[in-house]
């Protein structure tokens, strides 16, 4: 049995999210409290920070998608340094964060590949990061993504279409919030900005009312921890203190290859508008998201549709092997409890931070921008995607 043809899978009771204690996941000797040793182990790498405005609260404000965000290149050395300075304009003159004040604006470098990153699976960073003690012996760095952000760092509530997600905290706090796949709160889904295999909704404060007796899992991650997010849960992460580091692993689960196909759709809707109607990818995409010819997408479709398991592995279902997920004794499970959205106190704020939205769309573009919307929900491609395989 090769190691391709093992598929991990949650045990049936981890219906909700878990919070899991006691597992080791970063191996070193040396203490990672203050983020230096991370630094040292970056030695000087640049890496991208996305820049955006500090909000008042969770939910309080606009979404600022990545889109509408700065982008700077720092290394992690100069982002510890601007997180302890109290003046951002005495940094040195050519310092990347000079001309943002900590108090009012977040820095956040995720959504790092750490093979992609380095480019050497020799890494000692790689080779640090260990999941056995949650039952995953042959999973390490090469299937691992690092998040660095500041206090009030933040993810736009989402949910990722593919697979299960282990997040172990190592610095700092993080607050999240997860509300269960059916959630009303999908009500407000958008694919525009369109970022593959991520989901996101797109909160006004001034609708917040309307959910306030929805069930939501709300919990602040300490270092040490580790969270369990099962398959397509919406979630909402903010980082709470000065720094936080993160490392995450998704596993790839049986129906991922129907996922895989669902996106292609929507991707084929979004590029298409794109293309037909000349619009600018930056407003339809979001950060680092390339657009595709919709011929390109049609092909991919087309063997996606005839051949839906070639990027699961090449073995057949039959052949595969599916093992449950079972953490080391000493780990202790904690199931999480639900509360309801109004009991988390998040009423909007009088005054809202404003984010740079396009006025100046013709009635046109407003009315293709809400096809899009129906277009690319969730029960509308599950429609179409049955249909395909009904014809």
């Amino acid at each position: 049995m090769t190691s391709s043809s093992l598929i991990l899978i949650a045990d049936t009771h981890w219906n909700v999210p878990y919070v899991f204690k006691g597992a080791r996941i970063v191996r070193d000797t040396y203490s990672w409290s203050d983020g230096q040793r991370l630094a040292d182990l970056f030695q000087g790498k640049l890496l991208s920070f996305r820049i955006g405005k500090r909000q008042k609260s969770f939910f309080d404000d606009r979404v600022q998608f990545e889109k509408d965000c700065h982008h700077i290149q720092s290394t992690v050395n100069d982002f510890l340094c601007w997180t302890l300075t109290n003046d951002s304009s005495s940094l040195p003159l050519h310092h990347p964060f000079k001309q943002y004040s900590n108090q009012d604006y977040f820095a956040y470098a995720d959504y790092m590949h750490l093979p992609e990153l380095f480019g050497d699976d020799q890494h000692a960073l790689i080779d640090m990061i260990n999941w056995s003690d949650m039952g995953m012996r042959d999973r390490n760095g090469k299937e691992s993504t690092l998040w660095i952000g500041s206090q009030g760092a933040h993810t736009p509530c989402h949910y990722d279409t593919y697979g299960i997600n282990f997040v172990a905290q190592i610095v700092g706090r993080k607050r999240w919030l997860l509300f269960p796949p059916d959630s009303p709160i999908g009500q407000l889904q958008t694919r525009i900005p369109y970022e593959e295999s991520s989901v996101y909704i797109d909160i006004e404060p001034n609708v917040l009312n309307k959910f306030q007796n929805i069930d939501v899992y709300d919990v602040i991650l300490e270092p040490g921890d580790v969270l369990f997010v099962p398959k397509h849960w919406w979630h909402f992460v903010s980082s709470l203190d000065s720094i936080t580091i993160s490392v995450n692993s998704w596993l790839k689960q049986p129906e991922d290859h129907k996922e895989r196909i669902k996106e292609m759709l929507v991707r084929q809707i979004i590029t298409s508008a794109i293309v037909a109607h000349d619009y600018s990818v930056d407003e339809w995409l979001n950060h680092n998201e390339v657009i595709t010819d919709p011929m390109t997408n049609l092909t991919i479709l087309s063997n996606l549709m005839n051949n839906p398991e070639s990027n699961e592995t090449e073995e057949p279902s039959s052949k595969r092997s599916r093992n449950v997920i079972t953490p080391v004794d000493y780990v202790r499970e904690q199931r999480l409890t639900s509360t309801t959205f109004g009991n988390l106190g998040l009423s909007p704020a009088n005054e809202t931070l404003s984010i740079s939205r396009s006025s100046d769309l013709s009635e046109n573009d407003v009315m293709l921008k809400r096809l899009v919307k129906v277009m690319t929900e969730r029960d509308t491609i599950n429609f179409i995607y049955n249909k395909l395989f009904s014809i």
